[in-house]
């Protein structure tokens, strides 16, 4: 009985270092909707929602990038800043020996700004970074 609770607490705690903090949250929920006060930058929702079927499009590029340049993982012509990235996937990345490999592997600069913007935030998803806020 004893290793069930210790097991059950190791399972909830594991929960819970995976979870974005309350306040950025609130962060990325504010920049999102700074992004789509902007005409440049406005998106269908539903095209975020399916993000993944729509990294080609170039308006979801535009308010990625908008959304990195916001949360500080970009300058606006597409560099990374790669201390702001490390600290907010250390966020939610349980193992944190993972981190610096995620760093590298998801800030690979592409043609334009918005097509690096989106390779990152892709490259989120299928590393299970959830650095997001929900929609």
């Amino acid at each position: 009985m004893n290793s069930a609770v210790v097991l059950l607490t190791v399972f909830v705690v594991g929960i819970l270092a995976n979870q974005l903090p309350e306040n950025e949250k609130q962060n990325l929920k504010r920049i999102h909707e700074q992004c789509q006060s902007d005409s440049k930058t406005k998106v269908d929702e539903d095209l975020l929602r399916k993000f993944t079927q729509n990294t080609d499009n170039p308006q979801v590029g535009a308010h990625m990038l908008c959304m990195s340049v916001g949360a500080g993982l970009q300058k606006q012509n597409g560099q990374f800043d790669k201390n702001t990235i490390k600290n907010k996937i250390s966020l939610v990345i349980e193992d944190k020996s993972r981190v610096d490999g995620l760093v590298t592997k998801c800030t690979v600069q592409k043609e334009t700004p918005e097509k690096t913007a989106v390779g990152m935030w892709t490259c989120f998803v299928q590393n299970n970074v959830n650095y997001v806020h929900v929609l």
